[in-house]
């Protein structure tokens, strides 16, 4: 047989950890920042209103009350094919012609050679 161990295990020490709580303040503050700029970025910013007197209001009233035109213009625009005339009573306009583009080659002679 072999001889029992006498000794005790040896005893294990826990190593220190750094406090968290300074950190977890840091990023609980900056998390509140952070949310209140968003919630003020998203609220419409809300401007003094002047203050008018009864008979301006009055008259912003009337004119809001106004019916609105019923009639509405339609301008359409159609480019005829050749031949084609356009309807009467109504107004022509002319395309414009583009103007002709002009290309110069130019050639270059050596002295040397005498070709280009």
């Amino acid at each position: 047989m072999s001889a029992p161990n006498l000794l005790p295990p040896p005893v294990r020490t826990h190593r220190a950890k750094p406090d968290a709580t300074p950190l977890r303040l840091m990023l609980a503050l900056a998390g509140v920042a952070s949310a209140s700029a968003l919630v003020t970025a998203m609220l419409p910013s809300i401007a003094p209103t002047p203050v008018a007197d009864a008979s301006t209001t009055q008259q912003q009233q009337n004119a809001a009350v106004a019916p609105a035109p019923s009639v509405i213009h339609v301008q359409r625009v159609v480019q005829l094919a050749p031949g084609q005339t356009a309807p009467p009573n109504t107004s022509v306009q002319i395309a414009p012609q583009p103007t002709p583009h002009v290309r110069v080659k130019v050639v270059t002679v050596t002295r040397q050679s005498g070709k280009p």
